[in-house]
């Protein structure tokens, strides 16, 4: 296999100017031979009226290689050749050497000001071309004469800009949304952008396609979604814990604009806490992570909120089953301010408590979440964005309802009071960030952020007792979080159209509460027990350097190099990671590509869990003086083609090893959490290896994707199954994933999803005391499919 795919990468790397070919005419004028040249060969050629074009040229031999022939047709002026995929590009040498200028700018929706990331932006003249970063920006170095400029973003109407380009220029892009999603014809530059560039095992979702999915009790969620690509299970049915190339739920890292969030459920897992009505654009990457990313050993989910209409005031309102929502977005000062604000919140409280009114048991449950985002023009270089999301859930069951007298009232008076018993739980999410944008030049581009991200987790039940004279009242209340504060910046650097520099610093001060039981006793109104078991907090500080360079080494032949440095210093240690990040892509045709890369990655956080479920009460805990960070290395290679307009297949295998892995021997579940889970320590290795088919259609009345991946996951510690390999608990060997929609109509859309998955490994107990080998069984196959 090694050796057929090296011929066919010598094959295609053997110049197309040296390959023979036999035409059908001797003589003829510059465009009659070239012509007849482009019909023995399916090459095109483009070339400026400024080189030497002749009425009639007479040719030695009707064959000739292509370069031998160009020799002729231009032999009475320099010219400067250039391959471009299967074209050539005939200049005169003096274009080659001429004057260069920048153009840039920003890329729009032009209905509502929303910034398109990662629009394709190629001067359909010399065929160079960029991209749009996370904000919108682009910036492309051209020589000066005629610019013929194309702008396009999948489902979008693509633009043209026709001028000569004589001085640094700035051209901003708005497109038009394809509301009816008809395939639209656009250049195959554009069509192929997710061939070109050097990202693998990265893909975008695009937000519309997201608002198409089968809402589940009238809820969109945004992870279930990305559960149905290939290489990301769930872990259990139905929860929004995302499990990737089978990393553990605590290696993912989720980026809310730019800023990391902890937990990312809502309802112990059956919603997560990402409205759709609230996002911009999802982008999730599995492997070949570039430099600026780090700090998860298996993904980066980067999820961008909206910015908010520049043109007018608007919203929505949507009510489900279990929540409902609204969305507000507009201007707050014109052409200068805008703002986007949803909010969400379930009612299963509202509904039962009035239905268990005359029960002395009363259960209740909500969430809620805000987001929120203020966007300020400073000038036509600077912006200021500032973010907000805010969600909590809260669950109670409240039991023993009793009137009694109130013992702190005098006893001739008749004063009562209603008391209970109650349980109850509550955990949630805060983050925030200020960023501010700036263009210095037409090819510097910076964002600079100051954020913090909360999370917290509290669990307790209160007691009351009464007797003559006496009103004893107890509580236990336990709880545990994370919060980060984070200083950032970022730079773009456009150098020109073959290289595109990413540099960046950023850092952290982690504060860690791994977990404090508080114990109150009342009699009366006199405090007899106030007592704290635990609550420690644990501080480090986090800081990363990177530096990578996206550039094109030839025309089928681009390259990703980075490094990403960074340490940790907690409890009078300090740690220390060099990161290499490689990858590549080999354009074998205009429709057709390798890609591989290479990535170390290193965490330096551990999350004890109490199941393959992502629960609440699962643990954050930090590296420290005994804890040391995880690793993992991570090898992909795989293929992406585009055989017809609208199509995407990409086929990817991918090897990944672990080191460091962490587990606590100590039993830990939803009501239990007793610190001795820190004291029951162990550490294993890991890896998982397997390969992913996914087939995506953006464009038409149809559109969805059907994704299938096989792999394998296993873990080994010294102190589980006799310290020999076994199944990781969210290993799953087979799944398939599939999402279609259908436009009937511009109101009316069909959307189906259907997944399966063979079974996870389980043990089950048996009445006899010995140490079975792991596993035992495996849980039945699984379907599901939501209409």
């Amino acid at each position: 296999m090694l050796l057929s795919l090296s011929c066919i990468v010598n094959s295609f790397a053997q110049s197309i100017l040296d390959k023979f070919v036999t035409i059908q005419i001797k003589s003829g004028s510059t465009a009659e031979i070239l012509n007849a040249i482009e019909i023995e060969t399916s090459i095109t050629f483009s070339y400026s009226n400024k080189v030497c074009i002749s009425d009639y040229i007479e040719l030695s031999s009707n064959r000739n290689t292509i370069k031998g022939f160009l020799d002729e047709v231009f032999a009475s002026c320099a010219i400067d050749v250039t391959e471009k995929k299967r074209k050539i590009l005939i200049l005169p040498e003096e274009i080659q050497q001429a004057e260069k200028f920048t153009i840039s700018g920003f890329v729009k929706n032009v209905e509502n000001d929303e910034i398109l990331i990662g629009s394709s932006i190629y001067d359909a003249v010399l065929w160079e071309g960029t991209t749009s970063n996370n904000f919108g920006f682009y910036s492309l170095t051209l020589p000066k004469g005629n610019i013929i400029l194309n702008c396009s973003f999948v489902g979008y109407h693509s633009v043209q800009h026709s001028f000569f380009l004589d001085k640094d220029t700035i051209i901003n892009f708005d497109l038009l949304y394809n509301t009816k999603l008809e395939e639209i014809p656009v250049v195959s530059f554009i069509v192929k952008e997710g061939i070109n560039t050097t990202r693998t095992s990265t893909i975008n979702v695009p937000i519309e396609q997201i608002q198409k999915f089968p809402a589940f009790l009238g809820e969109v969620d945004v992870i279930k979604t990305l559960q149905l690509l290939p290489g990301i299970n769930s872990g259990s049915e139905g929860v929004s814990g995302l499990f990737v190339r089978g990393g553990g739920v605590d290696q993912n890292l989720y980026l809310l604009d730019d800023v990391p969030v902890y937990n990312i459920s809502h309802l112990f897992g059956f919603f997560s806490v990402f409205n759709a009505d609230a996002l911009n654009n999802i982008s999730v990457t599995k492997g070949g992570f570039p430099a600026r990313y780090g700090g998860r050993l298996s993904s980066v989910i980067d999820i961008r909120m909206k910015d908010g209409n520049q043109e007018k005031i608007g919203g929505t309102v949507s009510i489900g089953m279990m929540s409902s929502k609204f969305a507000l977005d507009g201007p707050l000062y014109k052409d200068k301010t805008t703002f986007s604000l949803s909010v969400r919140r379930s009612y299963f409280d509202l509904f039962a408590m009035p239905i268990q009114s005359q029960s002395n048991t009363r259960t209740a449950f909500y969430f809620y979440d805000t987001n929120g985002k203020i966007t300020h023009k400073l000038s036509n270089k600077s912006k200021l964005y500032l973010s907000f999301y805010g969600g909590r859930d809260r669950f109670f069951t409240k039991y023993n309802y009793n009137k009694v007298r109130d013992p702190n009232q005098p006893a001739d008076e008749n004063h009562t009071l209603d008391i209970n018993d109650q349980g109850y739980s509550g955990w949630g999410n805060a983050v925030g960030s200020l960023r501010w944008n700036q263009i210095y030049n037409e090819k510097l581009f910076s964002n600079i952020s100051l954020s913090f991200s909360n999370y917290s987790y509290f669990v307790g039940y209160e007691e009351h007792s009464i007797s003559p004279g006496i009103w004893n009242y107890f509580e236990q209340r336990y709880h545990s979080g994370i919060s980060d504060v984070m200083l950032k910046t970022n730079f773009d650097y456009f150098m020109n159209p073959k290289h595109h520099i990413r540099f960046g610093t950023s850092y952290t001060n982690h504060s860690f509460n791994p977990g404090a039981d508080v114990l109150r006793r009342t009699q009366n109104t006199t405090t007899v027990l106030d007592s704290t078991i635990g609550g420690n907090k644990v501080f480090g500080q986090e800081m990363f350097l990177y530096i990578e360079d996206d550039f094109a080494i030839s025309q089928s032949l681009k390259m990703n190099l980075g490094i990403h440095t960074s340490t940790y210093n907690t409890q009078n240690k300090t740690y220390y990671s060099v990161q290499p990040r490689i990858s590549a892509r080999l354009l074998l045709d205009p429709k057709f590509a390798i890609k591989a890369a290479y990535s170390k990655m290193t965490q330096y956080m551990h999350l004890l869990g109490s199941s393959s479920v992502s629960l609440p009460t699962d643990l954050w805990i930090p590296v420290t003086s005994n804890i040391a960070p995880q690793h993992a290395n991570q090898i992909a290679l795989g293929i992406k083609w585009q055989w017809q307009q609208g199509f995407d297949l990409t086929v990817e295998g991918y090897t990944k090893d672990y080191k460091n892995l962490l587990i606590s021997t100590y039993n830990r579940s939803i009501l239990n959490n007793n610190p001795s889970a820190l004291n029951n320590l162990t550490y294993g290795n890991g890896y998982s290896k397997g390969i992913e088919l996914l087939i995506h259609k953006k464009t038409g009345k149809l559109t969805g994707w059907i994704g299938y991946s096989l792999s394998k996951s296993r873990q080994k510690f010294q102190q589980i199954n006799n310290g020999k390999e076994f199944p990781s608990a969210n290993d799953r060997g087979n799944s398939i994933g599939l999402f279609s929609n259908y436009k009937i109509h511009d109101q009316v859309d069909l959307a189906l999803t259907w997944s399966f998955g063979t079974g996870n490994a389980v043990t089950l107990p048996s009445q006899k005391f010995y140490t079975p080998t792991l596993p035992t069984q495996y849980i039945r196959r699984i379907h599901h499919v939501l209409f």
